[in-house]
């Protein structure tokens, strides 16, 4: 697995690669560490402080991963421009990048700008790190579902990944107004409503189930009426989730990529974990 990782020494860079032992990444990974130094320069290298800034993290990845291959990359310019111009050389599975930890009550914070840009313009999933409180002593995966061709890629992606045997992984089916307008006549019988919203979740996320189970851990599948940016957020929080996976409704290079969805990025925001957004080339043709 080919991994970019978007390091600036922050604090928050340095709790995701605390975070990348709750990212299911292969030992063997190829991992590339792009430092890139913000002060414009008409020079085409980076200051020696940008590439020591990335050696520093690759000393740490080469520690808590010893079978990777880890590489760095020092450049000059606008961080967002770089990484995805690295992105488009190296062609990486999963470009990480860090954000600072936040809580739910900060509803209205934004991503910023370099991950947001490299989140909506990138060719492959993008994780947005975030260290976790409980450290590892909780290791839960959730992943939203819809039944979506996106939801079915994010499954599969979770599916390959290499988990510790304790991994748990929840299957989060949010029933939203269309949802549950499709079930039509059975929503309008209060006493049976649950059960039937219940049924339709599980039988949405039987394929998905089975497929983690095979893959596996113990898998769960919780079904939700209300606001999927509002439900996955409190869902992983209540859970301990270490990671939140979604996947955009959305195909890479189209012009729909500059259109991310709505819910992937409310809750990339949001989340108080780590969120991977996945992209999937086998499911986005």
């Amino acid at each position: 697995m080919k991994v970019l990782f978007g390091y600036n020494g922050s604090t928050a860079a340095a709790a995701a690669i605390a975070d990348l032992k709750n990212a299911g990444l292969p030992h063997d990974s190829e991992i590339l560490v792009v430092t890139v130094d913000e002060a414009w320069s008409d020079v085409d290298c980076a200051k020696p402080g940008a590439e020591q800034t990335a050696n520093s993290a690759a000393e740490k990845l080469r520690f808590d991963f010893p079978h990777a291959e880890v590489t760095v990359k020092a450049s000059s310019g606008s961080p967002a421009a770089e990484i995805l111009e690295a992105a488009k050389q190296f062609q990486p599975d999963l470009i990480i990048l860090a954000e600072r930890e936040q809580t739910l009550d900060e509803r209205n914070i934004f991503l910023g700008t370099t991950t947001k840009k490299v989140m909506t313009e990138a060719d492959c999933s993008v994780r947005i790190a975030r260290g976790h409180a409980n450290g590892s002593a909780a290791h839960e995966v959730v992943i939203g579902f819809d039944g979506s061709m996106a939801s079915q890629a994010a499954v599969e992606i979770v599916a390959r990944r290499s988990w510790p045997p304790d991994t748990k992984f929840c299957l989060a089916v949010v029933a939203d107004s269309s949802a549950l307008s499709s079930l039509g006549r059975f929503m309008s019988q209060p006493e049976t409503a649950p059960k039937i919203t219940q049924q339709w979740g599980e039988a949405l996320a039987d394929s998905a189930r089975r497929r983690l189970s095979d893959s596996g851990g113990v898998v769960s599948v919780v079904v939700s009426i209300g606001n999927a940016k509002e439900v996955l957020v409190e869902l992983a929080k209540k859970r301990g989730a270490c990671s939140l996976f979604v996947g955009p409704h959305c195909k890479g290079n189209s012009f729909e990529q500059y259109i991310i969805g709505s819910v992937s990025s409310a809750v990339a925001a949001r989340a108080e974990c780590s969120v991977e957004v996945v992209r999937d080339h086998s499911y986005n043709k």
